[in-house]
């Protein structure tokens, strides 16, 4: 199985805008790979968000599993609820961050 970025960036953009209808306000960033990943993304949920996420979740997970056994491509995705943001200058740690693997 040839693996292209051409592709890879396919994948990416798919899943972000999928996180993006999942939960509606929500930002979808790409960060540089931590470790044997092909990409990490990121999706930071709304100050005001209010919503369930774990049903939501699972249908982003089922896709992220789907474009692994498919085209063996791991993207990581980590949804980050506000609660677990730091707030502007506040310095208070971060809480764990929910990631998909």
């Amino acid at each position: 199985m040839r693996r292209s970025k051409r592709k890879l960036k396919h994948y990416i953009n798919e899943l972000c805008s999928m996180a993006r209808q999942l939960f509606p306000g929500a930002k979808a960033r790409v960060k540089k790979p931590y470790e044997t990943e092909d990409a990490d993304i990121i999706v930071e949920l709304p100050i005001n968000w209010k919503g369930k996420t774990a049903r939501k979740l699972d249908l982003l997970i089922q896709r992220k599993l789907d474009i692994l056994i498919e085209t063996g491509y791991d993207i990581v995705v980590f949804v980050e609820k506000p609660n677990r943001r730091k707030d502007g200058g506040n310095k208070a740690r971060k809480a764990k961050t929910s990631a998909t693997r």
